[in-house]
């Protein structure tokens, strides 16, 4: 099972409000939708990037061409490593890096939030649901930032709200 997936691209197309094209996995591992007179859109950034394109957030992507610099290279972390985090030791590998990264930032890309932060919320949401209250203080940057993200409900949308509250470990 892959994380950025068809379940995935349907929730940023939701919080972006754009009508998402019939989309199909091919080989567990490659997305691809339907495009104007049969042509074909592959693969999850791409398919993101033009769901962005037609969004009504235009800076979604960044504000300047560092910020949508650092967004893409996040969206290809996406698809290169968080994407088969669905096993143990690749989900602790992200989750060590992502803590790391996280350590000075709000967000991914520095202090506001962009299509990276949006993206690795509904990929990671999964994994960020099963951790115990001692793995969540493990990655303490990982759950600042994963906790402060899901407070916006309409990224939430339909997802289980996760506790972060740290009470549970001194019990």
């Amino acid at each position: 099972m892959v994380l950025c997936n068809i379940e995935c691209l349907e929730r940023i197309s939701n919080y972006l409000d754009v009508s998402l094209l019939p989309l199909e996995m091919q080989e567990n591992v490659v997305v691809t939708t339907e495009h104007d007179l049969n042509k074909k859109i592959e693969g999850f950034s791409t398919i993101l990037q033009f769901l962005i394109e037609h969004s009504k957030y235009p800076d979604i992507l960044g504000v300047n061409d560092e910020i949508k610099a650092l967004s893409r290279q996040w969206l290809e972390y996406a698809v290169i490593c968080v994407n088969y985090a669905d096993t143990p030791a690749n989900a602790k590998r992200v989750l060590q890096e992502l803590n790391v990264a996280l350590r000075d930032n709000t967000y991914l890309t520095g202090t506001n939030k962009t299509i990276a932060d949006v993206t690795l919320y509904y990929a990671l949401h999964s994994i960020m649901r099963e951790l115990t209250h001692q793995e969540k203080a493990q990655y303490v940057h990982v759950s600042r930032w994963f906790d402060n993200v899901q407070q916006e409900e309409k990224l939430r949308k339909h997802l289980d709200l996760i506790s972060f509250d740290l009470l549970y470990l001194f019990l």
